[in-house]
């Protein structure tokens, strides 16, 4: 028997069908399920609260929200945790290392593929026949919620996440003072 271990996917409410479809593919091909972990509030609740359109007006408290806050719940009782982070996909992931501690969530993190290139990850997607997302295939080199992803006409992988602003990560890899509680509305 093989190891069995805990696997998530982070439904802000806000991600593509595509992303969806692509976990139902993933659970049938391998035999997994993949729990969902979820925000407290739910858009609706969320728009009651803090506002319509949060992720346009302030992206970091809604990645706190949608991202951040469901995650740290998730990883409570864990020991490490593993991620699909690459160094080369921008310069806040550059020191990204195969295993470190993760100061955030107070475990160690995983980061298997953190010496990987793009290359080295297509390569092994078409060896293994492993499902992707097909928006991948229509240009969008890193897909997060719908309203903050966009296909971008240059820059790095992270470019198209949250475009126009300075903003590429979420706040899950990268550690940010705002990120230490929830962000001020």
């Amino acid at each position: 028997m093989g190891l069995t271990v805990p696997t998530f996917l982070l439904d802000t409410g806000l991600l593509f069908a595509d992303t969806y479809a692509l976990k139902r593919r993933v659970e049938q091909r391998y035999g997994v399920a993949i729990r969902s972990v979820r925000p407290r509030l739910d858009l609706a609740d969320q728009a009651a609260a803090h506002g319509p359109r949060l992720w346009q007006r302030n992206p970091d408290h809604c990645c706190y929200l949608r991202k951040v806050a469901p995650l740290k719940e998730a990883l409570a009782g864990v020991d490490a945790w593993i991620t699909g982070i690459r160094a080369d996909q921008s310069a806040a992931r550059a020191d990204a290392r195969a295993v470190e501690w993760d100061d955030q969530f107070g475990l160690l993190k995983i980061n298997p593929l953190a010496a990987w290139s793009r290359d080295d990850v297509d390569r092994y997607v078409q060896a293994h026949d492993v499902p992707i997302n097909p928006l991948l295939l229509q240009g969008y080199p890193s897909v997060g919620c719908e309203p903050c992803t966009s296909q971008p006409r240059a820059g790095d992988e992270r470019a198209g996440r949250w475009a126009g602003l300075e903003k590429t990560e979420c706040g899950i890899h990268q550690r940010l003072p705002i990120l230490d509680q929830e962000p001020s509305r």
